[in-house]
């Protein structure tokens, strides 16, 4: 783990201390939380956009890939995957499967 030094507005510091007292955790873990949690959206987010796919995300937050579609289950993120994509797939795989017999 690297250390760095950065430097906090105010209001920020104001809500690690909060999370520190309400949680009971000292600041350096609170900071690491509210990275992590500020990294989880950032790449949900990302992931919903379709602009990384769902093993990319989970490579960027070090998860398997199972406890990424969780995660961003539990964030109300559903996929990046729409229903027209669905059914092209399958229509594709459909197809391929009719022609090989």
């Amino acid at each position: 783990m690297k250390a760095k030094a950065l430097r906090l507005p105010d209001n920020l510091l104001d809500a690690v201390r909060f999370v520190e007292k309400k949680e009971k955790l000292d600041e350096p873990t609170t900071l690491r939380k509210f990275l992590r949690l500020g990294a989880e959206r950032y790449v949900g987010e990302s992931y919903a956009r379709g602009e990384i796919s769902l093993r990319e995300a989970a490579g960027v937050l070090d998860i398997p890939t199972r406890e990424a579609l969780e995660l961003f289950w539990d964030m109300g993120i559903r996929g990046n995957v729409g229903a027209d994509e669905t059914l092209k797939s399958l229509t594709w795989i459909e197809t391929r499967i009719f022609k090989s017999r």
